[in-house]
């Protein structure tokens, strides 16, 4: 069953769409319906679909699968599409009939094989390529129920990344509501939440912080809460559940590689270790030597991912963790490892521990270039606005010494405004060589201190 379809049979009687015009789902159903009918000579084809507005988008969406044999959802970046994929909307004028063959009952009823969704990869961990995924798979997560069909989710990522599909389609096949909040800086968008009556958000770990920083997150009456993207450290989860006590508080791992994963839900950061020896919600876990985390889902990956896939099934994540007490944590991406004479050092995990001082709002650490060691850690910090920063050089660095070896500690600390994030909401660790602006301050220590 398609998506149109699984409308059409919940018959859902709400808003699906909120923003300057409000749609009903069955407003949204007939438009695709109609979009079909007028164009015939797309069935079971390649689409390619491009975003311009939400309710546009969801109209593409809800017409094409189960009537194209492909959807490719364009990412806000370039990527190479195969030569037989049509754009939508057409750049040219695609031939319509002058009669249509299709009756309203088969434009609603295909038969068609159901169709391949494609989604592109971030290029977080190489050059970015499509992915393909079935519908079925993409909302295996989805959850339903009385409570759920009521929140107003606000979408906070582009929709055609993973995660912002997997937001639209939890609040459609739910039949809540959905704003797109998924321009403007913290401050415009947090404004829109407010007057959207949003309950609902699903952001990265950094887009979060950015929210908190506005001063204006509590005034949103949460019920759901959702973090995923990034590592969902504690001190974060910590105040989120302390802000919306009666909240339902989760996040959760997935990628577009990988498909939906898993959600922990009991407010920890990491996840039981008991997941390692009794499978979770479907999905079976497993450690490597290399403290690699293997995943196997009841739905087999993409061909393109098999170099990464064992005699067993399972698909290296690419994502390094270790056991901790009952716990299972994240360290960071396997590629994302800054070499300092040998030592392997995550820049997650000292971000983690810097966030744990009270005048550090977010953080980004990276490597710099050394002649001596190779690479050096560097971190760009966002602090509150009564700091001395001179003062907080110093506090810094000793609050990092109890926690971290001396090889991990910070070479020097930016102090900047604001901190870059990605189409996908995550900290931009591309640019890492940039040099600081004007408006950033910095204190060197010198690299003899690693040896």
């Amino acid at each position: 069953m398609n998506l149109l379809q699984r409308l059409q049979q919940a018959n859902y009687q709400t808003t699906a769409i909120s923003g300057d015009t409000a749609y009903s789902y069955a407003q949204l159903i007939a438009q695709a319906l109609q979009l079909r009918l007028q164009y015939p000579t797309l069935q079971q084809q390649a689409i390619a679909l491009s975003f311009s507005d939400l309710h546009n988008f969801v109209i593409a969406i809800l017409a094409f699968d189960g009537w194209c044999r492909a959807l490719y959802l364009l990412p806000d970046t370039s990527l190479d599409l195969p030569e037989t994929v049509i754009n939508w909307p057409p750049t040219e004028v695609i031939p319509t009939a002058k009669t249509s063959s299709v009756s309203t009952e088969s434009a609603l009823a295909s038969t068609q094989t159901a169709s391949d969704w494609y989604l592109a990869t971030s290029g977080t961990t190489g050059t970015p390529k499509w992915i393909s995924h079935s519908f079925t798979s993409l909302n295996r997560a989805v959850k339903k129920s009385a409570q759920v069909a009521k929140l107003r989710w606000a979408l906070c990522y582009h929709p055609s990344r993973f995660a912002g599909l997997q937001v639209l389609l939890q609040s459609l096949l739910s039949g809540a509501c959905l704003c797109d909040c998924s321009y403007g800086d913290a401050q415009q968008r947090i404004k829109l939440m407010q007057q959207q009556h949003i309950n609902a958000i699903s952001a990265t770990p950094s887009f979060w912080r950015q929210l908190l920083m506005t001063g204006q997150l509590s005034n949103l009456p949460l019920q759901q809460i959702t973090l995923g993207g990034e590592i969902a450290d504690q001190p974060l989860l910590d105040l989120l559940a302390s802000k919306f006590p009666h909240a339902r508080l989760l996040h959760i791992y997935a990628s577009t590689e990988a498909g939906v994963g898993f959600a922990v839900t009991d407010k920890r950061a990491g996840f039981p270790a008991s997941w390692l020896t009794t499978p979770h919600s479907d999905i079976q876990f497993k450690l490597d030597q290399q403290q690699h985390l293997w995943l196997k889902s009841p739905t087999p990956p993409d061909a393109s991912l098999n170099s990464r896939l064992d005699s067993e099934g399972y698909l290296d994540t690419e994502d390094l963790v270790k056991r901790q007490g009952d716990r299972v944590v994240f360290l960071g991406r396997a590629s994302g490892v800054i070499n300092v004479g040998g030592n392997k050092v995550h820049p997650e995990q000292v971000e983690q521990v810097l966030l744990q001082h009270p005048a550090v709002l977010q953080t980004r650490v990276y490597a710099k270039t050394s002649s001596v060691l190779g690479q050096l850690v560097v971190a760009d910090i966002v602090v509150t606005t009564d700091t001395d920063n001179k003062t907080l050089q110093l506090q810094l660095l000793q609050h990092c010494r109890q926690q971290l070896k001396p090889y991990q500690l910070p070479t020097k600390f930016n102090v900047v405004s604001h901190l870059q994030t990605n189409a996908s909401g995550k900290l931009s660790r591309h640019d890492s060589h940039t040099p600081p602006s004007d408006h950033q301050q910095s204190k060197t220590r010198n690299e003899d201190q690693h040896e």
